[in-house]
């Protein structure tokens, strides 16, 4: 329930009810992000570096080295395991739809599969 995969590209929600599936995929959209802007501010820092101290460039190189590359990340989407709604009344799916439908109206590119979703980049602001 709420497990994410070791690649971090797939969460199952299996057995977690819509609000709580809301939380976890909104806190892994954000953690991705927040990766992609953590280089932005390496590589703006490498690029300014005539402006500071030897040190600091030591450690945004380590950073930059120790992060896994963000178009790498960008490529992977998210893939979000909802469940075919075996286990749910009339055997309907709820998260599916409930997330699809919440995920573009922030403005996600989201792909609906059979018991799944495919989350790529954000289309629009929030």
């Amino acid at each position: 329930m709420g497990d994410t995969h070791p690649s971090k590209n797939i969460i199952d929600l299996h057995g977690l009810t819509r609000e709580e599936s809301l939380v976890i995929v909104r806190d892994a959209l954000e953690e991705r992000a927040s990766h992609v802007d953590r280089e932005c501010f390496i590589s703006s820092l490498l690029l300014d570096s005539m402006h500071i101290g030897l040190n600091l460039r030591v450690y945004a190189l380590l950073l930059y080295f120790s992060s896994p590359p963000a178009a790498a990340r960008r490529e992977a989407p998210l893939r979000i395991i909802t469940g075919r709604g075996n286990h749910s009344a009339g055997n309907v799916s709820v998260l599916g739809p409930f997330l699809t439908n919440s995920l573009k109206a922030e403005g996600w590119g989201v792909h609906k599969m059979d018991g799944w979703i495919i989350v790529n980049n954000r289309t629009i602001g929030p």
